[in-house]
């Protein structure tokens, strides 16, 4: 992982704690546990995502400015069986995009 990614990821993090701090503590919670519960943790899970894509400021502001690159990249992971690796160059692309998209 790049020096970038890191950057990306730091700010992303401490926006949706910031804004879904329940959310983000709740799944966090369940997934530290020994033996989580897959299904209690997939509806933790699925309510941080809920606030992620309706609160956060900087997931909003990437979803637009990036949408793009976006499908491209979940294009890239339907067309190759989700193996990550064979879209690295969709990846970058799309974390580029959305680090261009926080600076503004």
């Amino acid at each position: 992982m790049s020096a970038q990614s890191g950057i990306l990821d730091q700010i992303l993090l401490e926006d949706i704690a910031r804004h879904c701090p329940h959310q983000f503590l709740a799944f966090h919670n369940c997934m530290s546990k020994p033996d989580p519960d897959p299904e209690f943790c997939d509806t933790q899970q699925r309510q941080l995502a809920s606030c992620i894509k309706t609160v956060v400021p900087s997931f909003q502001r990437i979803q637009t400015q990036c949408v793009a690159k976006l499908n491209a990249y979940e294009s890239c992971l339907k067309s190759n069986n989700s193996k990550a690796e064979k879209c690295s160059p969709e990846l970058q692309s799309l974390r580029d995009c959305a680090l261009g998209s926080l600076n503004k």
